[in-house]
């Protein structure tokens, strides 16, 4: 085979050609609107969506109306402003809603336990209508923040 025969592709006839050049305007218009229904979709999306950034931590019932929460040392900075906490009880189903509540107070000292450091954050539970008693193990997730997705990303 010559290579001459590949490279010339004046060799097709005009009505082979002329289908080739031609990109159907229906194609191009459904592909255009397509794409521009996905970006805005996306955008709505993520003006929408909220992200929650939160911290994972353990609490314990002192006494009836408060929760004392262990939180990570290394999340102190956070506690300037004040916080949103959900919390589950020990023993609560899961398809219940967490109680939420703000944080109280918190005490800068830093405290080992296990090789990991920690300071304490303080809930004023009141009198909820969950059943608390004192020693009750609570797992909670303190809100740092819950901006919307495009907040986030462009830090307003």
């Amino acid at each position: 085979m010559e290579n001459k025969d590949f490279d010339n592709i004046e060799l097709r006839s005009e009505k082979v050609r002329h289908i080739i050049g031609i990109v159907p305007p229906r194609l191009v218009r459904t592909g255009t609107v397509i794409i521009s229904l996905v970006v805005v979709a996306l955008a709505i999306a993520a003006y929408t969506i909220h992200y929650p950034i939160t911290i994972e931590a353990q609490g314990e019932m002192k006494g009836y109306d408060s929760l004392v929460i262990r939180v990570p040392y290394k999340y102190l900075y956070l506690f300037n402003e004040p916080r949103s906490v959900w919390v589950s009880y020990e023993g609560r189903s899961d398809n219940e809603p967490p109680s939420v509540y703000s944080v109280a107070s918190h005490d800068d000292r830093l405290f080992a336990i296990n090789g990991s450091n920690y300071f304490l954050a303080k809930v004023n539970v009141g009198f909820d209508s969950v059943k608390v008693r004192p020693g009750l193990k609570a797992d909670v997730r303190i809100i740092v923040s819950d901006r919307a997705l495009w907040q986030q990303v462009f830090r307003k």
